[in-house]
């Protein structure tokens, strides 16, 4: 590892067991790994070039250099070695892909769909545009319109202000200015 510090790094934790020649086994956990090599959280933090011998929890052993330290944490770069080194890390880049899995995307407030969908929408320039609202919320609404408007345009959409946060096929999804008070939107909503 050099000082600059690579830019794709991949986030994983799991347990470890390093050891070395002169040094007796100590436990250590994984932080992330990246080209450059493997970075470790331990309260051991062995020497500057010293050669380790490090078993990761489900991922297996490699033979490793200490490139890097750190209070509470190293890095190392493993060395070539007669063990199916393509696997270790094949294993280590699979784990950290599991572990760091997007964000579920969860609403934060009910979509309904009014009984009055017909609406006008004014941009700032203050064109109008007939829509048809296809959904709405305290945050926002989805709105089917024959041309979109581009994301981030700033529009009235009834006499509600908004901003597009998403463009689709016929509409666009925008979010309130000012969200609305949820006891407010109902079937009977008016924009």
């Amino acid at each position: 590892m050099s000082d600059r510090r690579a830019k794709t790094r991949y986030k994983v934790t799991l347990p470890a067991l390093c050891w070395g020649r002169h040094r007796p086994n100590f436990y250590a956990v994984t932080d992330d790994l990246s080209l450059d090599g493997i970075r470790f959280k331990s309260s051991v933090v062995p020497a500057i070039d010293e050669r380790l011998t490090c078993s990761i929890r489900h991922a297996g052993s490699l033979e490793a250099i200490v490139v890097r330290t750190e209070t509470s944490a190293f890095a190392i770069r493993v060395l070539g070695a007669n063990h199916p080194l393509g696997l270790v890390v094949q294993s280590l880049l699979s784990l950290a892909k599991s572990q760091n899995l997007p964000p579920l995307v969860m609403r934060a407030f009910p979509r309904i769909v009014p009984e009055r969908q017909d609406v006008l929408i004014t941009t700032e320039a203050g064109s109008m545009r007939p829509g048809r609202v296809l959904n709405i919320s305290a945050s926002g609404v989805a709105v089917s319109m024959e041309e979109p408007l581009d994301v981030g345009t700033l529009i009235v959409i009834g006499r509600t202000r908004a901003k597009v946060a998403r463009r689709f096929d016929n509409g666009i999804g925008a979010a309130f200015l000012k969200p609305l008070h949820e006891d407010a939107v109902g079937p009977h909503v008016v924009l």
